[in-house]
């Protein structure tokens, strides 16, 4: 939980450079480029296109779903009730395993798969929910 960020921005920026790579070599494989200049050249042209893309891109999905702590008192939620909120929102329980940190995953439609994680955790007095600000700010009203 504590590193969960950096983990989520390394685990988008790797996808979005394996997979824009790939589809724009298979692109140029399919339009013929390959035959016309030099394989390394275009390679490295590609690697340069996948690295400056997948940077932006993971740095917007960032800014889009960032990451924020709420605490909810416990009297306000019992535990099915913040479960059954959470479901509301589009987050079902990754873990069925009783632990002291509560692991919740988007499913879509409701919450888009790039929203990350929601770590729930039950202290004395508030539930601490960590999670996507966009999201999470609909449990608060």
């Amino acid at each position: 939980m504590r590193n969960y960020t950096l983990m989520r921005f390394v685990r988008l920026n790797l996808y979005f450079f394996v997979m824009y790579f790939a589809l724009t070599a298979i692109w140029y494989g399919l339009s013929g480029r390959f035959s016309e200049m030099d394989t390394t050249q275009l390679l490295r042209e590609i690697s340069i296109n996948a690295a400056l893309f997948s940077l932006v891109f993971s740095i917007t999905m960032l800014i889009l779903y960032r990451r924020t702590l709420v605490r909810l008192p416990v009297q306000k939620f019992t535990s099915k009730q913040l479960q059954q909120r959470l479901e509301e929102i589009g987050f079902t329980k990754a873990n069925e395993q009783k632990q002291p940190l509560q692991v919740y995953k988007p499913t879509p439609p409701k919450a888009s798969a790039l929203a990350g994680n929601v770590f729930v955790q039950q202290t004395a007095n508030f539930w601490l929910l960590e999670g996507p600000k966009k999201y999470l700010g609909k449990l608060e009203s």
